[in-house]
């Protein structure tokens, strides 16, 4: 690569999901803020496609207000459950690791966002709205569905600036095992 078209890596977007796979990634993120000494946005999108039924049917027919009103609920759940994460017990609870990193020991500036929208589309656009040079997301794909168009294979993709996929620890353990063993067929011992 050209040394020309790199760019020193200032801020990060963090994608996450905030599943329990999630603090693996974050770690990742962690490190390569504090080797960097870059900013960090870290981004949870709440899907609008894929939600409840009951919510999709409260956003079909309910008041403007009430949407409101859902919609904030929801963004404030989900900033709190960031906050949390961000909280050294709960990483070292996690990862069952002393060596841990958490953000009050780094010194990091760490802007946690909550948007609603298509995940894809709103991690491009946030990456691209606050100036970020890399974008860190971890994944969650299974080997046989490996060709599939995934998300982070979409946003890899279609980004101005370089992604980094983490795959989550049971991802690489089930890699590194070969066959999964739901795909492998019963062998019978008696013919």
């Amino acid at each position: 690569m050209d040394q020309n078209n790199t760019r020193p890596i200032k801020k990060i977007l963090y994608a996450t999901d905030l599943t329990e796979s999630s603090p693996e990634a974050y770690q990742y993120v962690l490190n390569l803020a504090k080797q960097f000494n870059a900013e960090i946005v870290s981004l949870h999108v709440v899907d609008k496609y894929s939600e409840s039924s009951a919510m999709r049917f409260a956003m079909c027919y309910l008041t403007r207000e009430e949407k409101q009103e859902i919609v904030s609920r929801e963004r404030s759940r989900s900033l709190d459950e960031m906050a949390y994460r961000n909280r050294q017990s709960f990483i070292r609870q996690q990862l069952r690791r002393e060596d841990a990193l958490y953000p009050d020991q780094l010194g990091l500036t760490i802007e946690n966002r909550v948007v609603f929208g298509n995940i894809e589309e709103q991690i491009l656009k946030q990456a691209d709205a606050s100036n970020c040079d890399l974008i860190v997301m971890g994944a969650h794909e299974k080997p046989f569905f490996s060709f599939t168009a995934t998300l982070s294979k979409r946003v890899t993709k279609r980004s101005k600036v370089p992604v980094t996929v983490v795959p989550a620890a049971h991802d690489r353990k089930a890699q590194a095992a070969g066959f999964l063993p739901s795909l492998v067929p019963p062998v019978s011992a008696a013919r």
